[in-house]
């Protein structure tokens, strides 16, 4: 019965490691949209998640309100607005084709991204297309948030009950 115990305990410590983690919301109050993706004047957000994570779930409340062109006095569309998640997920903020104001965007969605080992989530804000080259076709308001609920990767939590198995089998 001793045995038992302390393999119990570090079964329910590992465990405990595979429910989903919710971050605190990342705030996006301020951010802007600037021009295609990749392009070195877009905003680009660093969160540090943790090496080998895996994101599970994303829920965002956006506020958008476009800019207008000076040049063509046309306002850039709201649909035109994205966010890209380390290169493999994009979240088009709004599917409106036009100009809005603090306009209301609000979902969630299941995911699958894994964090590499530098354990950054990198978050581009991009437009896909560009009303006004260098300049900020949109931008999010005051209250403006993502949350994303992330695991564990599985390669670390077998590396635990691995080694629950041997501290385990030791004391035999």
């Amino acid at each position: 019965m001793k045995q038992t115990i302390p393999a119990l305990a570090i079964l329910a410590s590992v465990s405990g490691l595979g429910i989903a983690q919710p971050l605190s919301s990342i705030d996006l109050s301020g951010a802007e949209f600037f021009d295609g993706l990749g392009d070195s004047s877009n905003t680009i957000l660093s969160v540090f998640i943790g090496a080998s994570f895996s994101l599970t779930h994303i829920e965002w409340n956006l506020n958008l309100t476009t800019f207008t062109d000076p040049n063509s006095l046309t306002p850039s569309w709201a649909s035109d607005a994205n966010i890209n998640f380390n290169g493999l997920l994009n979240l088009q903020v709004s599917d409106t084709t036009g100009g809005v104001v603090n306009e209301n965007n609000v979902g969630s969605a299941d995911v699958s991204i894994t964090i590499g080992p530098d354990g950054l989530l990198r978050m581009e804000l991009w437009e896909s297309f560009d009303d006004s080259p260098d300049n900020a076709d949109a931008t999010l308001a005051e209250g403006s948030w993502i949350r994303i609920n992330y695991l564990p990767a599985p390669g670390p939590i077998a590396a635990f009950g691995v080694g629950g198995l041997f501290i385990t089998r030791r004391r035999r």
